[in-house]
């Protein structure tokens, strides 16, 4: 990976170490309980709880994240989204590995759209274990201005996009208060968006505490395993919308039909489709 720059800062590899212990698998399952694909022996999507960054309260902002300038670049945009990202899985944690995570940033971009000045990073995260390399995750944030112009949305083009109405609904999850701190102490993340419903409604313009991103695509890549019956050598997703907790979390599946792949699909009540997916065996 090659450091890249941004306004006086210069990327850094961040290295660490943390251990899959048998507490936080069955945290993990406990707080996922009946969503996961059961033919591993260790839940697929426990990664994105490895490694988290540990601050003092000191050293966050006003949004409960880590105050940017260190591991990630000075942004000057207050609004964080996570857009979506993609993993390249090698192999699967067993109980009690040691995993070592190394995570740099690789890509800024800045974009000028309908919702304002926009700054895209890409992170990239690789997981090891006794130096075999079992993941490799590629992270993609959206950093927005603080505008009144379509503040709310991810940036994407025309209307929201809908499940179509011939797609069969193959499981749906409550998304409570309860399920999202969970989630959050699982992951370290200290984001108040997702927990704080006076943060989220006066600070980020939200109507409701907004359901995680990767907790999300931990859904839909469980799903596409059990589809497959096999874990996916590759998943790619995209965040096309908030999802808002008190609505049902909607999943669906296209097969294709090279029985290998398939999308995957999770939207909220209404239809409107939150994140999308495809696997790859």
């Amino acid at each position: 990976m090659t450091g890249i720059t941004f306004e006086g800062w210069t990327a850094q590899i961040r290295e660490c170490s943390d251990q899959v212990a048998s507490r936080l698998i069955e945290q993990f399952k406990v707080t996922l309980d009946g969503q996961l694909y059961n033919d591993v022996p260790t839940p697929l999507g426990i990664h994105w709880c490895l490694g988290p960054e540990l601050e003092p309260s000191g050293n966050l902002g006003l949004d409960g994240h880590v105050k940017l300038g260190g591991m990630l670049p000075p942004i000057r945009y207050p609004r964080r989204m996570w857009a979506g990202g993609a993993l390249h899985i090698s192999d699967i944690f067993q109980p009690d590995d040691v995993v070592d995570k190394t995570s740099m940033v690789t890509d800024i971009q800045h974009k000028s759209g309908s919702s304002g000045q926009l700054c895209f990073l890409t992170i990239t995260h690789e997981f090891f274990v006794q130096n075999k390399k079992f993941l490799t995750e590629i992270q993609r944030l959206v950093f927005k201005e603080d505008s009144q112009i379509d503040l709310n949305k991810i940036p994407s083009k025309g209307a929201p996009e809908k499940l179509p109405e011939s797609r069969a609904i193959k499981a749906s999850f409550n998304t409570d208060p309860v399920l999202l701190f969970r989630y959050s102490a699982l992951t370290f993340n200290g984001h108040r968006i997702h927990y704080d419903v006076t943060h989220a409604k006066i600070a980020e313009g939200q109507p409701a505490i907004v359901v995680h991103g990767p907790l999300q695509a931990s859904w839909l890549l469980n799903m596409a395993a059990r589809h497959l019956g096999a874990v996916p050598s590759r998943f790619i997703y995209k965040n096309l919308s908030p999802l808002f907790a008190g609505q049902m979390a909607c999943l669906s599946v296209a097969e294709e039909t090279d029985g290998k792949s398939l999308i995957v699909y999770c939207c909220d009540e209404s239809g409107k489709i939150t994140m999308k997916g495809e696997a790859f065996i």
